[in-house]
């Protein structure tokens, strides 16, 4: 029965989290009685499956969906610190932690380390993120980095 979830229910167009998977593949089974002589994936079974995992995928599926739009709009923080924030000591700072030669380069490799950094957090942490919150978390991380 878990081969069936994860193969044919899951989600395609994101990433589940392992304890995501692990949530969802449980539900599922536990969701279905089984008897001994019971054909295993009948279509009521199937159908039943279907439902609840599509019930849980959908709240994460709206969870990233909101995570993704947090990581774009904390982009134009990154260019109001370097320029309104960062005093020249921590832009030698920056330039040297990330192996930035020229100051010319230094935003576009700040927005690359910032994607980074955003994308290594969790989708529920940046899903309620939004407004001043979010641009006090990413002025936060850029300050500890100088």
């Amino acid at each position: 029965m878990e081969a069936y979830v994860r193969t044919n229910l899951l989600p395609y167009d994101f990433a589940l989290t392992g304890g995501q998977t692990e949530k969802v593949l449980a539900a599922a089974v536990a969701s279905v009685e089984i008897g001994a002589e019971d054909e295993l994936l009948t279509y009521d079974r199937r159908t039943r499956l279907r439902q609840i995992v599509e019930k849980m995928v959908e709240e994460w599926r709206e969870e990233f969906l909101r995570a993704e739009e947090t990581r774009r709009e904390a982009m134009p923080f990154v260019a109001e610190f370097l320029s309104m924030e960062a005093t020249s000591e921590d832009l030698l700072k920056l330039r040297r932690r990330f192996y930035v030669p020229y100051p010319a380069v230094l935003e576009e490799e700040i927005e690359r380390q910032v994607r980074a950094w955003l994308s290594g957090l969790s989708n529920a942490r940046l899903a309620g993120c939004a407004g001043e919150a979010l641009r006090d978390l990413v002025l936060s991380e850029l300050r500890s980095w100088c």
